[in-house]
């Protein structure tokens, strides 16, 4: 983890400063008595720094658990989001792609195609591809959960923004997808635009599921790892926002608010959207001097697994 240094702010809460890493978590340790109702309410901001200037470069909100948290001394730990939010920074965008071509899909039929060979093939070749052209990559498997639809689908972390779009252009037309989702984090606070990021600990996915239907009209991103899972939910303004933190308060969660401006790229027909991608894909690689598109229709690639839901690259 490295240096880290912590600070008295009010009430014997700490205030956290990192070095090794952008973003970290605020885990509470409790003790002895119940919050009151005021401070319940309440949130932290973690200020993280940069490790070689130390000055503050983002936030991240805690939302606290209004039903289990005690007062008294509170122990704040600095967890990385591992393969998450350790890899998210300004130069570092995500990518949001998904395998799936069919059509109004239940949560139970995207339930069941996360273990299909479409999503296993994806991954692997997502992780093939990620290896070859992003820095650090991480790809995981994901659920989209959409008004009336859902798909299983994937996020890959770790790339540059110029690198992200690549990347999202070779999968989508690899999959024949219509649209990608690249989103770009800032440091600018002001921007209207946000990638929440809803953590908490899993008891039955269905449920969350249902939960996610209720409280969210956008449609989100659900990451589901060993006794925790991850959701991630893209709005351009504030109309969400009430409906995110309802969410994480019903579900015990913690909030991550992550600035910055999402870039869907493709078309909703199909077949303007391939346009679209070729036509990006062979820009960059003459800018580039690369040839991965070549790839795309190989045996190798289509007959690659081994990469399956839940599981990340080494």
């Amino acid at each position: 983890m490295g240096k880290s240094a912590c600070t008295d702010t009010l009430s014997h809460l700490l205030a956290l400063q990192c070095s090794a890493a952008k973003f970290c978590r605020c885990i509470y340790l409790p003790e002895t008595k119940y919050l009151s109702r005021f401070a319940r309410k309440k949130t932290l901001w973690l200020h993280s720094v940069n490790a070689g200037t130390m000055a503050p470069e983002s936030c991240a909100r805690f939302m606290r658990n209004r039903s289990g948290l005690q007062f008294g001394h509170f122990v704040v730990v600095a967890i990385f989001f591992c393969a998450l939010l350790s890899n998210i920074s300004s130069a570092q965008s995500l990518l949001f792609v998904s395998p799936n071509t069919r059509d109004h899909l239940t949560d139970q039929d995207a339930a069941d195609s996360m273990n299909s060979f479409e999503e296993s093939n994806f991954l692997a070749v997502a992780k093939f591809l990620a290896e070859k052209i992003c820095s650090t990559p991480h790809v995981f498997s994901a659920e989209g959960i959409y008004a009336g639809s859902a798909e299983n689908s994937s996020l890959v972390t770790g790339c540059s923004a110029e690198k992200a779009r690549y990347m999202g252009e070779l999968l989508g037309r690899y999959a024949h997808q219509k649209w990608i989702l690249v989103f770009d984090p800032s440091s600018a606070p002001e921007s209207n635009e946000r990638l929440f990021l809803v953590e908490f600990s899993i008891e039955h996915l269905p449920d969350v599921i249902k939960h996610v239907r209720q409280y969210l009209m956008s449609g989100a991103t659900v990451i589901s790892r060993t006794q925790v899972s991850q959701i991630y939910i893209w709005t351009t303004d504030h109309s969400q926002e009430a409906a995110v933190h309802a969410f994480a308060d019903a579900e015990h969660g913690a909030i991550q608010e992550i600035h910055g401006k999402g870039t869907l790229i493709g078309d909703d027909d199909r077949m303007t959207a391939r346009g679209i991608f070729d036509q990006r894909i062979a820009a960059y690689e003459r800018a580039h001097k690369l040839s991965f598109s070549m790839l795309l229709w190989s045996k190798k690639l289509h007959d690659m697994t081994g990469l399956r839901a839940g599981e990340t690259p080494k």
